[in-house]
């Protein structure tokens, strides 16, 4: 598990590690039979509530794609620019708007190739 938190399942996960309720929970499962299913509950709660600063996991799609045909220049369409800010907003707590600015643009798109890269 990586040290870095995703979001709140991940914290969840580790304060349920730490106090020993996770030992307790897979050792239940083990008896039972059943599953426990905190990955998935983990996982969905890092979907629905990332950390500040962090990519979602629709967020990274997002961007792998984006970045896998960017050109460096231009982008495809209004749409995907303010798509763009969006999630720059959101990771950076910003309230940035989009503009016609090339160089702001880059920095933006320069931004979030960072954390993509840190995700």
């Amino acid at each position: 598990m990586s040290s870095k938190s995703r979001g709140l399942g991940d914290d969840i996960e580790k304060i349920t590690k730490a106090t020993g309720i996770k030992a307790v929970v897979d050792k239940i499962s083990e008896v039972t039979g059943k599953p426990c299913k905190c990955e998935e509950r983990k996982n969905l709660l890092n979907k629905w509530f990332p950390k500040k600063g962090h990519l979602s996991e629709s967020e990274f799609d997002f961007l792998t794609m984006f970045f896998e045909t960017y050109n460096g220049t231009s982008l495809k369409s209004e749409e995907e620019r303010d798509h763009i800010y969006t999630i720059y907003n959101r990771v950076n707590k910003l309230n940035e708007k989009p503009t016609g600015c090339s160089p702001c643009l880059n920095n933006v798109v320069q931004n979030l190739k960072h954390k993509l890269d840190e995700y």
